[in-house]
């Protein structure tokens, strides 16, 4: 691409294009204006007929001017008249004033008549010796003499111009909203994502650089998503063959502890297994018209026994819903094997409910135990992340199910938030969207 090209496609070149055309379609219109109002007031023809018509006027007026004709000539005209002269000063009406200050100018051709304008008050005058007669035309007759169409054509010309230089630089930057949405849609893990390339100035440029980075990033997580699965599959051959060798050992303490070593990476890959493949479950659920309350109730009593308690809150009686069950309920078991695991014994109940968050229901589930550091929240999401850092697994597993979860949720079209603080404890939220009722059949 030459220099000049560039230059030419360049965003701020064609700002600053259209800026320079609504200067010039400003700046012309008000030169029409005026131009369109001299026309209109110094026309030829138009003076000469003002001129006759003041000249009529004056002489039936008579010189010096009588204040009887002139009150006769105004009451039968509306036009007002006023005299000053350094005999003698009157006026046909009280409203009729000359303002201080207020310039007149006189023709071409006509040095005896001046015309003048102030606060919509506009008058013509004709001097007589030393005496001045000022007029004021009725209200018809001054808009049309004074031409204040052409007022309202001038702001109906800059409003086009404005509008026009509105919709050009609204059409320049229409890539920007582009660009938001997808940002929007990255922001919510959707990589598959791709901004429209029409252009080809800088906000072209900037939706390629998009698109390029979006599709690193799309490769990058999917290398690292592979290579947990070949390793995953990789490893539980030989951990088969560990275990049947194991069978054949007596028992003795080492080998009871190389037995629940195998069993816990047995659970980790399989564990990495599930996360792997629940990255590509989009359009894959198994969706059922689920009562979400009755499921949520079913997986409290699967928790009876533990310490602290799990206590049921407020729901509704029957809340049904398109979801796939079996992976909510596994979504719920890993939240709340979670509230458990990290809340003391003489901690208070964890406490699950349902509430109506429109346009969503949400499941709640709050417990009153250890919390989590502020700065550790934007991580809990990500597979193998543990707050415990020495990673026991007295304190917790392997760091994979609020992944799972995030992920489960969001094939529904759901999201999953929590909020916690250390001492505070924590509470886990199951959005899902409202049902939408057309995907009910009627009975």
């Amino acid at each position: 691409m030459s220099r000049f090209a560039k230059i030419f496609r360049s965003i701020f070149t064609k700002l600053f294009l259209v800026l320079l055309i609504a200067g010039i379609g400003i700046h012309l219109s008000v030169v029409f204006y005026f131009h369109y109002r001299s026309d209109r007031t110094e026309n030829p023809e138009f003076q000469k007929s003002i001129f006759y018509f003041l000249s009529d006027l004056t002489r039936d007026i008579g010189n010096p001017p009588d204040l009887e004709k002139a009150m006769r000539i105004s009451r039968e005209s509306s036009i007002q008249i006023r005299y000053e002269s350094p005999e003698q000063t009157w006026t046909t009406s009280d409203t009729l004033s000359v303002p201080p200050h207020m310039r007149f100018r006189a023709w071409p051709g006509y040095p005896n008549i001046l015309t003048g304008g102030r606060r919509g008050s506009h008058l013509l005058v004709w001097q007589q010796g030393e005496g001045r007669l000022y007029f004021r035309f009725p209200g018809p007759f001054e808009r049309e003499f004074f031409n204040m169409e052409a007022a309202v054509i001038l702001l109906v010309l800059l409003t086009i111009n404005l509008t026009a230089a509105y919709l050009l630089i609204r059409w320049t930057l229409s890539p920007i909203r582009d660009l938001t949405e997808g940002v929007k849609e990255v922001g919510k893990g959707n990589l598959d994502h791709h901004v429209r390339l029409s252009r080809t100035d800088e906000l072209g440029e900037l939706a390629r650089a998009f698109n390029a980075m979006t599709e690193r990033i799309r490769s990058m997580l999917r290398a690292k998503e592979q290579l947990l699965l070949d390793v995953s599959h990789e490893l539980r051959s030989p951990l088969t063959r560990m275990k049947v060798a194991l069978e054949s050992l007596s028992e003795t303490a080492m080998k009871i502890s190389i037995k629940e070593d195998v069993t816990d990476m047995e659970k980790m890959v399989t564990g990495v297994l599930q996360t792997a493949r629940s990255h590509y479950m989009y359009g894959q659920l198994n969706l059922q018209r689920i009562d979400l309350v009755a499921l949520v109730k079913g997986v409290l009593a699967t928790f009876k026994e533990q310490d602290p308690a799990i206590r049921g809150g407020e729901m509704p009686d029957r809340l049904d819903l398109y979801i796939d069950p079996d992976r909510v309920r596994t979504v719920l078991k890993n939240v709340l094997d979670n509230a458990v695991k990290y809340s003391f014994e003489s901690s208070r109940p964890v406490e699950v409910s349902i509430e109506n968050r429109k346009p969503y229901w949400g499941v709640c589930i709050r417990d009153h135990g250890v919390g989590i550091p502020e700065d550790e929240l934007p991580y809990i999401f990500e597979p193998f992340y543990r707050v415990d850092k020495s990673r026991s697994k007295d304190t917790g597993g392997y760091g994979l199910g609020l992944s799972l979860g995030k992920t489960v949720m969001e094939a529904h079209q759901g999201r999953i938030e929590v909020d916690s603080a250390p001492g505070r404890g924590t509470t886990v939220r199951l959005f899902f969207p409202y049902p939408n009722p057309d995907e009910f059949p009627k009975v």
